[in-house]
């Protein structure tokens, strides 16, 4: 009976911690209201975010694409065993 009452709990959890952080997150990203605010703007970056948000973009888009490139730094080539 414990194992079914800790697994209930548990998937409780995984239900509400999604919906809590996309609210959370919401909240953050645009405000506490989110409708009824006139002349809202949704893009409202100047050009250093943009070029911030380009510059991580682009890397995690290689790497996501091209993992290779970037494992193969961390792989051992034997150059320096003993």
């Amino acid at each position: 009976m414990p194992k079914i009452a800790i697994t209930f709990v548990m998937a409780i959890g995984m239900i509400l911690t999604p919906i809590y952080l996309l609210s959370m997150s919401r909240q953050i990203f645009y405000g506490y209201k989110l409708f009824n605010t006139p002349n809202s703007y949704v893009f409202d970056s100047g050009p250093r975010e943009v070029f911030v948000s380009i510059s991580i973009f682009i890397p995690v888009i290689g790497i996501g694409m091209y993992p290779n490139f970037v494992l193969s730094l961390s792989v051992d080539k034997g150059r320096y065993s003993i």
